[in-house]
């Protein structure tokens, strides 16, 4: 790839002037998605990633979810400063993300209330698509000015950082759905642990978001939680030792972050 590629691709992702329209889009969809709850046919619905379907020895205790009314708030705390807030600059593509992300959130919600374990996982995956592309988006091209930028990071990267781990809980309620494994096998389910644990600590080290890890250790101090109140004992080991890979890598993201390189 010749220098002037390299180069146009870079400006390509740079943070450019928002697009209006999208930022509207955004807002909407995030406004949408606090809503959605109440209103579904069957009345009130849940949040997505609790996990339609079988309970598993690895679903985070029920206070956990409750992490849904902050990032709720945030993602439009965001949305209005990105309107209200003057010169900002931010990745069409990471608009982009948002819009998918709380449009497929509120698609989750829907198919929570059919009760179908296949349907919330798909919307579910959605969700995790356009949270990682987000993150990763973030941090390649950043948002301006500083202040909406910090808020943007710390909204963006809860909510991504929750929907990573809700989505290997949705697939493995799906997996029972499908009767690939049991619900009460605790075998698979520390493998499950391990592979959302690798996950989440690959993209705190690529994006060095503090709320991505932190929404990530909030979902396995929930499971730690649950393997205590189910006297599970290798669920609590199994979750401390990833709260602890999660939190160690966290912070080598952020000591690589405040490390100057050399010129």
């Amino acid at each position: 790839m010749s220098t002037s590629t390299r180069t146009g691709t870079r400006r390509a992702d740079a943070a450019t002037d928002q697009h209006r329209p999208l930022a509207w889009a955004v807002l909407a969809t995030a406004v949408l998605q606090v809503v959605a709850p109440v209103v579904t046919i069957n009345g009130p619905g849940a949040s997505p990633g609790s996990g339609s379907g079988a309970e598993l020895l690895i679903t985070p205790v029920g206070w956990a979810f409750s992490i849904w009314g902050v990032i709720y708030t945030l993602a439009i705390v965001q949305a209005v400063s990105a309107l209200a807030s003057s010169g900002v600059r931010v990745s069409r593509r990471f608009q982009v993300d948002q819009v998918v992300l709380y449009l497929a959130a509120v698609l989750w919600i829907l198919m929570a209330a059919l009760d179908s374990s296949t349907l919330t996982f798909l919307a579910l995956a959605v969700m995790f698509g356009a949270a990682v592309d987000g993150v990763l988006t973030l941090a390649r091209t950043g948002v301006e000015p500083r202040r909406h930028g910090l808020l943007t990071r710390a909204a963006f990267g809860l909510f991504a950082g929750w929907v990573s781990a809700a989505f290997f809980l949705n697939l493995s309620t799906a997996l029972v759905g499908w009767g690939v494994v049991e619900a009460d096998q605790v075998g698979w389910q520390l493998v499950v642990v391990a592979a959302a644990t690798l996950t989440l600590a690959a993209l705190v080290l690529r994006t060095r978001l503090v709320a991505y890890a932190a929404a990530g250790l909030w979902a396995l101090m929930g499971i730690i939680v649950t393997g205590a109140s189910e006297d599970t004992t290798a669920v609590v080991v199994a979750g401390a030792i990833a709260a602890v890979v999660l939190a160690g890598t966290a912070v080598v993201a952020l000591r690589g972050a405040s490390t100057p390189h050399a010129h």
